[in-house]
């Protein structure tokens, strides 16, 4: 139980905060937002998403899955944000 809640806590939160990330730099390049707009919705949406995944750590039956849906999550939306964000030298 107690690896659960520390899954959905903090894992949870790595997740929310890379989800975050990754819609403050891709929703400008893609839907064409401003920057500031984009940081504000990614903000907003983060709250939600926390609350999704708290509730699916909590109901989902094997904790492993927990573990590697979130953490494997947070890294690849991290990755991907700081490749968005990063300019690639050429």
């Amino acid at each position: 139980m107690v690896s659960r809640v520390l899954a959905a806590v903090g894992a949870g939160y790595a997740f929310a905060a890379g989800a975050v990330a990754l819609l403050a730099v891709a929703l400008p390049a893609v839907a064409g937002m401003a920057h500031s707009e984009a940081v504000v919705l990614a903000a907003m949406l983060g709250f939600i998403i926390y609350l999704l995944v708290l509730l699916w750590a909590a109901v989902e039956p094997r904790l492993w899955r927990v573990w590697a849906g979130l953490l494997g999550g947070a890294a690849l939306s991290w990755v991907l944000a700081l490749g968005i964000r990063l300019p690639v030298a050429a």
